[in-house]
Formats: structure tokens, sequence, C-alpha cells
């Protein structure tokens, strides 16, 4: 399938993601997100997953998020949130925890924990600010528990928002990097990495990568299992839409029947012509005949 030159795939698309920033040839991208996310700069970064990135769009079974470990074997899951639900919250929190356990084998019970942080890039859902982070704390003093584990929630439509709405010259280094989160075109890219090293070699990986065979194959893969899906819920509605009114109009037939039948009954009416009237057989009127 080819694509055509308008269409554009954004960092949104988790594929493209990972191919821009789990490539073990280049580090620049992922150390430019984890310095404007975490204010780190680490020494060493080993990509966990890079064998995912060339994996054929065909191959189902694969989950595309990234995990990168640090000089101090810190372990950052990094995911890509499209529909972000109190469900999908709740099973992040779940492979964070999954992710942990992976630490200890079943013959060292008392091995060593590394720390963990998730870092999620959420494109909907409910945020009270930005950049939110949460831990272990007390709720009442506020005091930390723990600092083994972290999650970050960054929601990517207010710094799509501030990068569309205000000068780009005049924004931080890190709002300009989320807001290439939200980047819906190729000349939004170049405006926002403008400047910047960094920056300008992620924009030229996601030109780059918007060529990808694997990344427009699984785009449009996935595109179209999305159009089948909501084609089949539609005319499903549609379906259920046309047996409900098929189901009242015949409940009301059957209640304007009755309610002739129960009208002729008090006119005293003989029961054999209600039935031939009707279409009620004499059990049918009988009873009727008793509610009245």
């Amino acid at each position: 399938m080819i694509k055509e030159k308008e269409q554009f795939i954004s960092l949104k698309f988790d594929l493209l993601f990972k191919k821009v920033f789990g490539s073990e040839e280049d580090l620049i991208p992922i150390k430019k997100l984890l310095k404007e996310v975490l204010e780190i700069v680490p020494k060493d970064i080993k990509i966990l997953n890079s064998e995912l990135v060339g994996r054929p769009y065909k191959d189902r079974s694969v989950r595309v998020d990234l995990v990168v470990e640090l000089e101090d074997e810190t372990k950052i899951n990094i995911e890509i949130n499209t529909v972000v639900t109190q469900t999908l919250i709740e099973r992040n929190v779940y492979y964070m925890c999954r992710n942990m356990s992976m630490d200890v084998s079943p013959k060292r019970i008392l091995g060593k924990i590394n720390r963990h942080i998730q870092i999620n890039m959420d494109y909907s859902g409910n945020h009270k600010a930005p950049i939110t982070r949460y831990t272990l704390y007390d709720k009442d003093t506020k005091d930390e528990l723990t600092n083994m584990l972290q999650i970050i929630r960054i929601y990517i439509p207010y710094f799509r928002e501030k990068c569309y709405n205000k000068d780009v010259e005049k924004l931080d280094s890190k709002t300009k990097f989320l807001g290439l989160f939200g980047a819906e075109s190729i000349e939004e890219v170049r405006k926002l990495c403008s400047g910047d090293e960094m920056m300008e070699d992620i924009g030229k990986r996601i030109d780059k990568y918007n060529d990808d065979l694997d990344v427009i194959g699984l785009y449009h893969y996935k595109f179209i299992e999305e159009e089948v899906k909501q084609e089949q819920l539609e005319e499903a509605t549609k379906e259920g839409i046309s047996e409900g009114i098929k189901k009242g109009i015949s409940k009301g037939i059957e209640q304007g029947i009755e309610l002739t039948a129960k009208n002729l009954l008090k006119k005293n009416m003989d029961i054999n012509f209600i039935s031939e009237v009707t279409g009620l057989s004499l059990k049918e009127i009988e009873k009727l005949e008793l509610e009245k």
C-alpha cells in the first residue's frame, strides 16, 4: 500500500514512536526524552526490547512500548496511550509491578529490586495538571515511603495547544519537546525542532520513518481494522435499532388489539365475534374479560 504524500504519521502512533526513540544506534532521542521528563543525563542507556523495532507489522503479538535501563539499573518503561481509561491506568500499574517482579528470580527471593519508572504519554483522559507524578507516600504527612517506583503521566494535548497557540521561539525546551508528540504535520515538527541539535535529530528520524514500510504497513493495517470495527458497530447498532422498532411496533399492535377486545367486551359483544374481529383466541378473550 502506497503512502499518500500529504499523509503524516505522528508520534501518537506507537510503532513510529518506538522506531524514533528505541534505536540502539542513535540514543540521542531517548537521551533528550529522559533529560526533559526526568531531568537526568544518563551516562549509559540500554534499550531492553530493541528486538521489537524490526518486527513486521503483521505480527499481531508485538506489544509496542519502550523499556530502557540506566547505568544504575533503573528501568524506565515508556507508554503511548491514545485512549486513556481507568482500566488502562490500572493495567499500566499492573505492567509496572510485573516488571518489578522480574528483578527477583524464584531462587533468589531476596535479590536486588531495581528502581522502576513508568512514563505515560497520554493523549486523553482525566488530568489535573500537565504533568503528574505518582509514588507511594503517607496520605497525611506526605512522607515518601520509597522512591523505588514512580509513575509519570504527561497530558500531551496541553503541550500541543501551547505549541500551536504561542510563539514557538519563546517556549522552553520541555514544552517544545512534549509538543512534538502532538505535532500533526512534518512542518510542525520542523518548526518545533529548529535550532536545537537534539530535536533536529529527532525530527529527521520522524521524517525518515514516515517512509518506513513497517510503520506505514501497520498504520494502514490498524486504520483499516478500526474502520471495519466501526462499520460493524454501526451495522450492529442499525440492526439493533431496527429490531427494537419492530419489537416496539409489534408490542404496540398487541396492546391495541387487547384494548379493542376489552372495549368490545365492555359493550357486551359476543366473544366469538370479538375473536373473529381481533384474531385473539377464546381463551385469551376470556382472560381479558377477567381483567376488565
